[in-house]
């Protein structure tokens, strides 16, 4: 049986979710715009599970949207809120350390005509908050600042620079991805105009992204006349698949701080074990536990990858969204980790099921290839 050690990538689909989506599909199968019984049925049930996630992210629920995945959420988030900005803003604030979806989207929008100004971060991922006040100006259509990075785990100071943002009326986007059911997630604490997270990251199905824009804030529609989702989103919503992800999330922010303790727990194992030679990206201290990157000291981490494979070990190296064209090498170049080094970055993330033996496993493979290259 394959040890798996990709939790950030997905997350095996829980028996409870499954259970949700067939017993949901078979009864509440109407489409939420018609207006029979059936429609009703299914409208209800949407609305239900809208105030369940407005309950788990503390946030008014009728800002509540389902999309496809998240990194359709990021897109059509970010780019609802620019259309929603009168008064012509082309300047948008972010960090070269987002996800794959939002970094296509601003690339998009460089090219329509924005200016993306990238915040410097420090070793540790961490954003320069110095250099994100200076670069927000009167100029500033959208911030946007991931919550949790994908490869290394960095936790960026949201709230603060929400709090910063709201001074200079300002819109914040936040992509919680790898926050949500992991660490404690408060959007009335963090402060930001719209959020984003993934059913699939915590054991629901794919397909199912989870956005929140705050109601008070004036956006405007992507897609032009659609009626479904007022506007947000275009096209019939998947009723099985978010009572699926609703059920998912349920359990997640349920089983979250037990999670979270066990996590820590073989993060420092991890740590104590792992050769001296081989680097932790990241300050243990101010990162996700969920999430472990590490510079190897002497094969590239795609090498390693397939060698972990071979011995039924799942690990990557980096963001699944974009294996092979370079997030995680743009990540580590804005951390001011050299190309050669970067190329041998690997990935391993956690659930509260990983055990210590998973770990074990993953370090002889580790300590063999070491003792085998030096040869």
């Amino acid at each position: 049986m394959m040890i798996y050690l990709d939790y950030a990538a997905t997350a095996p689909m829980r028996q409870t979710a499954i259970d949700a989506y067939a017993e949901t599909a078979k009864q509440v199968f109407g489409n939420t715009q018609s207006l029979h019984d059936a429609g009703s049925a299914a409208s209800n049930l949407l609305e239900a599970c809208r105030r369940i996630w407005g309950g788990f992210l503390n946030a008014r629920s009728e800002g509540v949207y389902f999309t496809g995945n998240a990194s359709e959420g990021n897109q059509l988030a970010i780019r609802s809120l620019l259309r929603g900005r009168a008064g012509g803003y082309r300047e948008i604030v972010t960090t070269k350390l987002e996800h794959a979806s939002v970094l296509t989207a601003l690339h998009e929008l460089e090219k329509e005509g924005y200016r993306i100004r990238y915040v410097p971060v420090d070793a540790d991922g961490i954003l320069d908050f110095e250099q994100f006040h200076s670069l927000v100006t009167s100029q500033t259509a959208l911030i946007v600042i991931q919550l949790i990075n994908s490869e290394m785990g960095a936790i960026q100071p949201v709230a603060k620079c929400a709090a910063y943002a709201k001074e200079k009326a300002v819109p914040i986007h936040c992509d919680i991805v790898q926050a949500f059911g992991k660490i404690p997630v408060d959007l009335s604490q963090l402060g930001v105009t719209s959020a984003v997270c993934s059913g699939h990251k915590i054991g629901g199905p794919k397909g199912v992204g989870i956005v929140w824009v705050d109601p008070g804030t004036h956006w405007e529609s992507v897609y032009e006349g659609t009626v479904h989702q007022g506007g947000f989103r275009a096209g019939t919503v998947d009723v099985p698949g978010i009572a699926a992800a609703t059920i998912a999330g349920k359990e997640a922010t349920a089983e979250q701080q037990q999670a979270k303790t066990h996590a820590e727990n073989l993060q420092r194992y991890l740590m104590e074990q792992l050769p001296d030679e081989v680097l932790l990206t990241g300050d243990p201290a101010g990162k996700s536990p969920f999430i472990q990157g590490l510079l190897l000291p002497h094969v590239e981490g795609q090498w390693m990858m397939l060698e972990c494979n071979r011995r039924q070990i799942a690990i990557s190296t980096g963001t699944a969204c974009k294996i092979g064209a370079g997030e995680a090498m743009s990540a580590m170049s804005a951390m001011g980790i050299e190309q050669d080094a970067a190329r041998k970055f690997i990935r391993i993330s956690y659930s509260g099921s990983t055990t210590k033996a998973d770990i074990d496993a993953f370090l002889d493979v580790i300590h063999a290839s070491i003792i085998k290259f030096s040869l």
